[in-house]
């Protein structure tokens, strides 16, 4: 695993591109202090202990979501990333067209996503945690080699929305 000096790299370059500068300054400041939680009883990963901080903080810039949560939390993490980090409003797929209790899981869901935020120059980038949950990244398309470093620097792979992972297609 990456060394913490490395990983405290990777988010100050993730911040830059993908978080709003509102909250620079602040989460900044949380990750200059960050000491390394990868096998850590608690948290066994940095970066879970960061996503905690980032949620409890009303944060959306580096977003979990379990494969079986509702797709309307998606659109919810999606919209508050791009309204709060990069100041746009984009119009996202209607949960409802999924049918009734399909998860974020379903077929396409992050494939529609995507589509649709690229209309306007942004994408879902994906940490890949080797895990059932979707760690999410709202970045502009311009920026996808960046932030793929960036994430490398913290420790793991970066993979986007067509991803045969992403798209339970393993």
């Amino acid at each position: 695993m990456t060394d913490i000096e490395t990983q405290k790299q990777g988010y100050i370059e993730l911040i830059k591109l993908c978080l709003g500068d509102n909250k620079k300054k602040e989460v900044s400041s949380f990750i200059d202090t960050l000491r390394n939680y990868n096998g850590d009883q608690n948290y066994y990963t940095t970066l879970n202990y960061v996503k905690e901080y980032l949620d409890n903080n009303g944060i959306h810039f580096i977003m979990a979501l379990d494969w079986k949560q509702e797709i309307r939390d998606l659109v919810w993490r999606v919209n508050s990333s791009l309204k709060d980090n990069f100041n746009i409003n984009i119009e996202l797929p209607n949960p409802k067209d999924y049918g009734e209790n399909a998860s974020v899981s379903a077929k396409n869901v992050f494939r529609d996503f995507d589509k649709s935020i690229q209309k306007q120059n942004f994408k879902l980038g994906f940490i890949d945690t080797n895990s059932d949950e979707y760690v999410i990244i709202v970045h502009k398309i311009s920026d996808e080699s960046k932030v793929k470093e960036a994430v490398k620097k913290i420790g793991y792979p970066y993979i986007d929305a067509n991803s045969p992972k992403i798209n339970n297609e393993k």
